[in-house]
This record gives C-alpha cells, sequence and structure tokens, in this order.
C-alpha cells in the first residue's frame, strides 16, 4: 500500500476512488467509456490518481475489468456509492474520491486534498473529495451532505486550479470540455 505523508509526521494509507456507476441517462451512452486523450475516460481518471502517488486504485461501480467495488444499491447516486466504498475499504486512513466525469482535474489539485489530515473538499465543489475514517453514514442523500456528517474540511481551491473544475452531463458540456483537452 502506498503512504501518503500529510506532515512531517503524519503518514496515511490512502485509497483512490474512480466515481463511475451512474446512468450517464443525460449523456446518451456511458460517460467511462468516452474517448479522452486516445483512452477511455475512466482509464484516464485512474492513470490520474496513480500520479496523485496512490497505488491502489479502484472503481465505484461494477465495471468488468476493472477493480470495482459494486455498489449495494445500484444508480442510488454518489453519496450512496461513497457510502458503500468507505465502508469497503475501511483498512484505509482516508479515500480519494473523482468523478469519472471530470478529465480536467490534475494530480496538483487532488495533493491538495491529500494534505488535509481530517479530509478535504474545495468550497462549492463537493468533489473530488478526501475523505478520512472512520467514516459513518446515516442517510447518504448528498455529497455535501455526507462531507458535513463527517466534517470534512472546505477548502479554497487555488486560483490557477480553478479551470480544472469542470464536470459534463451532456453531449455540448462534453464538447466544452473536450476543447479545454491538455
Amino acid at each position: 500500500m502506498y503512504h501518503v505523508v500529510v506532515s512531517a509526521e503524519v503518514s496515511m494509507r490512502i485509497a483512490g476512488v474512480v466515481l463511475a456507476g451512474g446512468r450517464s441517462s443525460r449523456m446518451g451512452q456511458d460517460k467511462a467509456f468516452l474517448d479522452f486523450g486516445g483512452k477511455p475516460l475512466i482509464d484516464h481518471m485512474m492513470e490520474l490518481l496513480r500520479d496523485v502517488g496512490l497505488k491502489d486504485v479502484y472503481v465505484s461501480g461494477d465495471i468488468e475489468g476493472y477493480p470495482s467495488i459494486p455498489d449495494t444499491q445500484s444508480f442510488n447516486g454518489p453519496a450512496c456509492a461513497i457510502a458503500d466504498v468507505m465502508a469497503h475499504l475501511s483498512q484505509y486512513d482516508g479515500v480519494l474520491f473523482v468523478p469519472v466525469d471530470m478529465p480536467l482535474l490534475s494530480a496538483g489539485i487532488l495533493k491538495t486534498l491529500t494534505q488535509s489530515k481530517a479530509g478535504g473538499y474545495f468550497e462549492q465543489w463537493p468533489l473530488p473529495a478526501f475523505i478520512t475514517q472512520p467514516c459513518m453514514v446515516e442517510n447518504a442523500y448528498s455529497v455535501q451532505k455526507l462531507l458535513d456528517e463527517q466534517e470534512v474540511t472546505p477548502l479554497a481551491i487555488p486560483e490557477h486550479h480553478k479551470a480544472e473544475m469542470q464536470n459534463f452531463n451532456t453531449p455540448d458540456d462534453w464538447q466544452k470540455v473536450t476543447q479545454n483537452e491538455c
């Protein structure tokens, strides 16, 4: 397992998870397998988590051919998927979550989240998020509520990273995001 140094005194075991269990109904096709930079988007996002320095990377959802953590209730939203993953990966000190539909994220912005030993997410954007254990979820009906209940720290997003905070749900959104592809 990979250990991420949070401070000079603290080392944490952190896993990475790509949230990819949605229906992609507004997109009209599975977002995880759209081509991004010559490879499926899900592969891009898993590589991004590895670029952060995480050795153990999983996919939330049941995606054949990938190290998946199936949802206990399919298509019940990302908050329920996060709760399932946190229970499944209780051996880790924390889990860094990225949605499959934010391909412009960089390793730098994600490393910022893992530096907060109490977890972190960026103000106005509940995802991506770094959530630490223990994670006890009562009613996971929204990611923001889950983050608030777990007392995950909202962080100010560095100005030079704001352009990375784009997701997509429709073909028009996808076209706009891919126009910014690096």
